[in-house]
């Protein structure tokens, strides 16, 4: 059987991811199926609207960049099935038991869950802090006020009177991804690569100053200190999303069949 990959929605990032991986694709000489709302065709690669579509299709490899609630309805379907998935809706694992769940589907079925790092970087690092008992960790997510006019509109703030850093979220990781679900996954992955959702403080600024999102990473434990700012594009099609995500999940599909591979 030829390899077979699967991607769970086509938006901005998987079609950007789909881009990305086309010389790998054309190297393995992989099939392709998308899972989509609609039947509107795509360029060289299936198309489905049902998951038992995809599943029957049996990709090795799933890629989702859907929604947390794709990751709540399918993720425990494809664990099934043995594939690897790749999660950009990270931020779905703040429902309670949902990665425990995973972990032990991943046990029975010999699968795997892989989180791309996104946005962010420094993730290696946060990583082997993670038993440090003293280990601190704060997230700012810095945007321009254009990303974030449907929530200020909510609550009854008029955007374009924002014209020094608005601080409109402060508390854990759990809580940033419950409330902004589209736009945190950040906050989560950060989490639960070091210290934990409830114990990661997270920070949203509405910032009129910035073009670009922003992202800084504040950890102190007993092995030392990091600082970190990155400032990434925000996707053409998408300004509440880094142009960014997408690269980093096709880096993680490419790192899959590369002979050198850093940890």
């Amino acid at each position: 059987m030829s390899y077979r990959i699967g991607l769970i929605g086509f938006g901005a990032i998987n079609q950007d991811v789909l881009r990305s991986l086309q010389p790998l694709i054309e190297q393995l000489q992989a099939e392709v199926m998308v899972l989509r709302q609609h039947e509107a065709q795509i360029a060289g690669v299936q198309v489905c609207t049902h998951i038992d579509e995809l599943l029957a299709f049996k990709p090795q490899f799933i890629i989702e960049a859907a929604s947390q609630d794709a990751v709540v309805q399918y993720l425990p379907m494809c664990l099934a099935t043995q594939a690897t998935v790749v999660v950009s809706s990270v931020g779905a694992f703040t429902q309670p038991g949902l990665l425990e769940t995973a972990q032990q589907l991943c046990q029975q079925h010999g699968s795997r869950i892989i989180l791309p790092s996104g946005a962010v970087g420094g993730l290696d690092y946060i990583q082997s802090l993670k038993d440090a008992p003293d280990l601190t960790l704060v997230y700012d997510s810095l945007k321009p006020v254009k990303a974030w006019s449907n929530e200020l509109i909510a609550a009854g703030i008029d955007p374009s009177t924002i014209t020094e850093p608005y601080v409109m979220f402060e508390g854990n990781a759990a809580e940033a991804a419950r409330l902004y679900p589209k736009n945190l996954n950040v906050a989560a992955t950060l989490a639960l690569a070091g210290p934990g959702l409830e114990r990661t403080t997270v920070r949203v600024i509405v910032d009129p100053a910035l073009e670009r999102n922003t992202h800084r990473i504040h950890v102190q434990s007993q092995f030392g200190k990091m600082s970190m700012e990155i400032r990434n594009f925000p996707s053409p099609t998408n300004p509440k999303s880094s142009w960014i995500v997408a690269q980093s999940i096709a880096s993680v599909v490419k790192r899959e069949f590369a002979v050198l591979q850093l940890r």
